[in-house]
Order: C-alpha cells, then sequence, then structure tokens
C-alpha cells in the first residue's frame, strides 16, 4: 500500500496482537480502503481458509434490511471451528532469493495465524439504508466474539452514529502526488509501458505528471489511465507509443470546449438561445456536467475582479455545488448544466453594466 503508513501499521500491531476490533474505513475513492481490507484478511488466514472465513458484499448493490437480517445475520452466526497457527511462511512464493539455499531470515518467518473468527466486508457502506443500519449494529454486538465488520464509505457522516462508535474508525488521506507518480512509474516499468524510443526521460515524466493532474488523488483512475493508454498504444507487442490523449481517456472534455462555452459566457453580444445550443452539443457529446461545471469554476476563480465580482464568484461557486448535489441525487445534466451556465451568464451581463 502507498502512503497509508499509519493505517498499516495500527492493523499490523492489531494482527500481531490479536485484538482486531470493528472496522470504519472512509475517504475519497481510489485511496486504497477496499485493498487494504482485502490485504488484511489474506494476512489473516492461509489461502485455502479465506472463502469461508470472509464475506464480501457491495452495499450499493445490497443494501437493503433483508439483506442484513438474512445474508449478513447467517453468516455472522455461523461457528468457527477451533484453528491453530498454519505452518505455512506467509511469504512463501512471493519473495525470490538471490540464492535458493540461502536460509530465511528470522524477521521474515511469518505464519497465517488463522484466528478464530470471520470477516464480512461491507463496501460502499455509506449506501446502506438507515433502517438496515439500525439492524446491523445489534447483529455487530450479538456476533461480536466470531464476526468482525469491516464497513467501508466514502462519507462517514452517512453512518448512523451508533453503527460507528461500535467501530475503529480510519481515514484515508488522498495520495499526494510524489507517492503517486513514484508507484505509477513502478507499475510503468514493470509492465513495459513505452513513452518514447529508450522508454525513459522526459516524455515519461510529462505522461505521469499529465496522468496525475487529471486523477486528482484517485489513484485507481490514475492506474486505470495508464493501463488504457498502453492498451492503445499497441501493448507489450505493439509498435506504438503512449500518446498525450489522456483527458479524452478519462472521459474529460477538452480544453477547446471548455474555452468556446466560456467565450459565450463573457461575450456581451450572448444570449440564452446561443448557450442553450452550446450546453445541448456538449451534453450530446457524451461530456460529464459534473467535469463541465469543475473547468468552468477553474476559469472563473482565475478571473479578474472587473470582469466578475468577488461576491458573484462566491454564489457562482455555490449554484455549482447545489448542482452538484442535486446530480448525485440523480437530477437531469441537461438541466442543471444549463441552470449553472445561465446563472454565470446573468452575472457577467450584470459586472458589464
Amino acid at each position: 500500500m502507498s502512503h497509508q503508513t499509519e493505517v498499516i501499521s495500527t492493523l499490523q500491531n492489531a494482527v500481531k496482537t490479536n485484538r482486531l476490533p470493528h472496522l470504519l474505513f472512509y475517504g475519497p475513492p481510489g485511496t486504497g480502503k477496499t485493498s487494504v481490507a482485502l490485504a488484511l484478511c489474506r494476512t489473516l488466514w492461509d489461502p485455502s481458509q479465506l472463502h469461508r472465513r470472509v464475506l464480501e458484499l457491495n452495499a450499493s448493490d445490497e443494501r437493503g434490511i433483508s439483506v442484513v437480517r438474512d445474508k449478513v445475520k447467517h453468516f455472522a452466526s455461523l461457528a468457527v471451528g477451533h484453528s491453530v497457527r498454519s505452518n505455512k511462511n506467509i511469504f512463501s512464493g512471493q519473495k525470490k532469493k538471490e540464492d535458493e539455499n540461502t536460509a530465511i531470515d528470522e524477521e521474515e518467518v511469518r505464519y497465517y495465524p488463522n484466528p478464530p473468527f470471520k470477516i464480512i466486508i461491507l463496501d460502499e457502506a455509506d449506501t446502506v439504508t438507515p433502517d438496515a443500519q439500525a439492524a446491523l449494529r445489534r447483529i455487530i454486538e450479538a456476533h461480536s466474539n466470531i464476526t468482525r465488520f469491516i464497513l467501508i464509505c466514502n462519507y462517514v457522516t452517512r453512518i448512523i452514529e451508533p453503527l460507528a462508535s461500535r467501530c475503529a474508525k480510519f481515514r484515508f488521506q488522498p495520495l499526494p502526488p510524489a507517492s503517486m507518480k513514484s508507484r505509477l512509474s513502478t507499475i510503468a516499468h514493470e509492465e513495459h509501458c513505452r513513452f518514447s524510443l529508450d522508454g525513459k526521460g522526459k516524455q515519461e515524466q510529462e505522461a505521469l505528471e499529465k496522468i496525475l493532474e487529471l486523477s486528482q488523488g484517485d489513484m485507481r483512475r490514475a492506474v486505470t489511465c495508464l493501463q488504457s493508454a498502453h492498451v492503445l498504444s499497441g501493448g507489450v507487442e505493439g509498435d506504438g507509443f503512449i500518446q498525450d490523449n489522456f483527458g479524452e481517456i478519462m472521459g474529460l472534455p477538452p480544453v477547446d470546449v471548455i474555452e468556446s462555452l466560456f467565450k459565450i459566457l463573457q461575450s456581451p453580444a450572448s444570449c440564452f438561445e446561443d448557450l442553450e445550443k452550446a450546453v445541448t452539443d456538449i451534453m450530446l457529446d457524451g461530456y460529464a456536467a459534473e467535469y463541465i461545471m469543475g473547468a468552468l469554476l477553474t476559469e472563473i476563480t482565475v478571473l479578474d475582479s472587473k470582469n466578475v465580482s468577488e461576491l458573484n464568484k462566491a454564489d457562482i461557486a455555490i449554484r455549482i455545488a447545489e448542482a452538484d448535489k442535486k446530480l448525485i441525487d440523480g437530477a437531469d445534466e441537461l438541466l442543471q448544466l444549463l441552470m449553472v451556465c445561465s446563472f454565470i451568464l446573468r452575472c457577467f451581463k450584470d459586472g458589464t453594466q
């Protein structure tokens, strides 16, 4: 795991002392929450025991109270047989020795502890309905001696307090650019990604920095973008090189699309019909309203106060935040983007009068 050192060290200490509590992982997407949960399970049990000791549920698909009362409660209540420490080295098959005859160091000999409990991983727990969360808190209490729960969410405020108080909370921070760049560079070299003829140098650094800029701290998104660019270049056996089209790969709007829309918003001669046509064309091209509004906000924040006042900038930011919340709740993208753009157009016209 990259960067999340405090979380990893705390969990490693809990495994060594056999005092693993219920866990609540929260933080932005792509910071390693699910990966840490799965890695923890693979550290606790022998691979042959995982399918019997771990239940992973994606709460966005199964989030009703019936799932909690049936599937979760049934698995949590199953008794666990007494298990002993595995005689398999946890590093077996993972570390390559330069000399096969060299003895394994004492600190590298670690065995699967095979603790006498099960783990239920509830991913995207913030989408679980409040009634299901209320039912879950009683199950956690009743079966805590044989079952541990790992709740994973993006927004900890959407977990009811009685449920959150039963878990040890771990906040996953967005990965800093230096950590992400180091890991991306390692992945690129291991997968033989080609950025130029020599495979190194300025082209690689520029490409990785562009990916980091677009991913905004989301490691999963950055790795997916690198993988897509590698595949489009022809892969290992192809003869192409990774091109600078990462924004298009991620589905982000090109710079010229944002600039043309912003010119319409700034132009004193623009009317609502011109704006409506431009916004409709952008939506028909398949670009997400969320990214369009974010790019517009970035453009507006750097404008001189002569073009738009600081008060209007604040009002625009509030309107974009409200529209973003409505999009999350399922509102129509075209209407929300049109509402935001029409408000920005009015602010510009008021500023020029």
